[in-house]
C-alpha cells in the first residue's frame, strides 16, 4: 500500500473563481473589485487569489482589479488597507478575502465607512463565526468548504480500502463548495457546510 491512497480536498484555485463570481454576480455584472490576501507565495491563498482573477478575467473588462493587498495574516493591516482603497476608490463595488483574516478587515472598513451592502464583501470559509458576522452584515458571501462530503467520503474510502476494494478509491476526490448568503443560510445544503463544532 501506498499512502496516502486519496486526496480528498477542494480546489482553492476553483474556490477563488467561484468566490469572486458570487461577489461579480452580487454587483451586478461590473464594477471595480479589490482583493485582500495574506501574502505571496502560501500556495492555497495564492490559489484562491488565482482563480479570483480568473473570473475577472471572464467578465472581458467589465470588472476592474483595483488592485491586491497583503495583510500578514492581520485583520487589523487588512482593515488599514481596505479604508486606504476606499478612499481611492469610491465606488468600489466589491471585494475578496482569501481567507478570515483578510476578509474579516475589509468587512470591517466597509461597515465603518458606511458602505455595507454597497460594496459585497465575501469571506472564506465557514466556521460558526463567520456566520455570525455573514448575519450581521459585515460580509455579504461566505464560501464553504464541505466538510461534511469531506468526512463522509474518507470513512467510506477507509472502509474500502480496509475491505481491499482500493478500485473505487480515486487517487483525487474533488469536494466542491456552498456559498452561503444571508437568504440560503438555514437551507440543508448551508448548513452541512457550516464547520461547526457539534
Amino acid at each position: 500500500v501506498t499512502f496516502p491512497l486519496s486526496y480528498i480536498g477542494s480546489d482553492n484555485r476553483e474556490g477563488g473563481r467561484i468566490a469572486c463570481q458570487a461577489v461579480i454576480d452580487a454587483m451586478g455584472g461590473s464594477g471595480k473589485f479589490y482583493i485582500q490576501n495574506v501574502r505571496p507565495g502560501v500556495s492555497t491563498t495564492d490559489q484562491r487569489e488565482q482563480g479570483c482573477k480568473d473570473a475577472i478575467d471572464a467578465t472581458n473588462g467589465a470588472v476592474e482589479l483595483i488592485g491586491v493587498d497583503y495583510n500578514e495574516d492581520s485583520p487589523a493591516k487588512a482593515a488599514e488597507q481596505t479604508a486606504a482603497v476606499l478612499e481611492r476608490v469610491p465606488d468600489l463595488g466589491g471585494g475578496f478575502g482569501t481567507n478570515l483574516f483578510g476578509a474579516e478587515g475589509m468587512g470591517q472598513s466597509v461597515k465603518n465607512a458606511g458602505l455595507t451592502g454597497v460594496v459585497k464583501v465575501a469571506a472564506f470559509d465557514a466556521p460558526e463565526s463567520a456566520i455570525l458576522e455573514l448575519q450581521d452584515g459585515l460580509f455579504d458571501l461566505v464560501i464553504a468548504q464541505l466538510p461534511y462530503e469531506m468526512g463522509q467520503v474518507c470513512v467510506e474510502y477507509a472502509v474500502a480500502a480496509n475491505a481491499g476494494n482500493l478500485d473505487v478509491i480515486e487517487k483525487r476526490y474533488g469536494t466542491g463548495y456552498q456559498v452561503i448568503t444571508r437568504e440560503n443560510v438555514d437551507t440543508p445544503e448551508s448548513q452541512n457546510a457550516i464547520y461547526s463544532a457539534e
